[in-house]
């Protein structure tokens, strides 16, 4: 039988005290604790039947942003497995409102994201990139918007969603 000497044993058991708080600590790390998640919803009128849009995101400096569609059979909605990957980062310090915007959106306007959107079913050739920003307001609502194009409402859940306009905003024609 091996035995250890009481300076080994000493040794062995300040080391594994040293890799427990080391192991704590990174644990413990920015990493897992800034890491935010957050979801909007959109109750979709320009389809028809309409449907219910979803974005989920995790941030931690780089947002990363799932949109999806969820089936709602017993509302009477559209549904269909379109999928969509957005990638961005903060510019609210640079950011500017465009002039073709809500006066009550700019004036409301906490954090903006910009960065690109693909879509595409599982399975098939995507649709992107398209340039797109994340404007979030404080009152809660989250304007998704493709650069230039138009810039429609989503809201932290579905229920407001349906209660809460859903009409986009457009640039006008050049």
């Amino acid at each position: 039988m091996l035995t250890q000497s009481p300076a080994r044993r000493l040794m062995s058991l300040l080391a594994a005290l040293c890799a427990g708080v080391l192991l704590t600590l990174v644990g413990a790390g920015p990493a897992g604790a800034d890491t935010t998640p957050l979801r909007w919803h959109r109750y979709n009128i320009a389809e028809d039947p309409p449907n219910h849009e979803r974005l989920s995101c995790l941030t931690d400096g780089e947002w990363r942003c799932l949109y999806d569609k969820v089936p709602e059979p017993t509302l009477g909605l559209s549904w269909d497995r379109a999928k969509g990957v957005f990638t961005g980062t903060d510019v609210t310090n640079t950011w500017e409102c465009p002039d073709w915007y809500p006066t009550d959106l700019c004036d409301s306007v906490t954090r903006v994201i910009s960065g690109t959107i693909t879509y595409g079913p599982p399975g098939h050739p995507g649709f992107g990139p398209v340039d797109a920003e994340i404007v979030l307001t404080s009152d809660g609502t989250m304007w998704f918007s493709w650069v230039g194009l138009f810039a429609c409402p989503w809201y932290p859940t579905f229920a407001e969603a349906l209660a809460s306009p859903a009409d986009c905003v457009f640039s006008p024609s050049p």
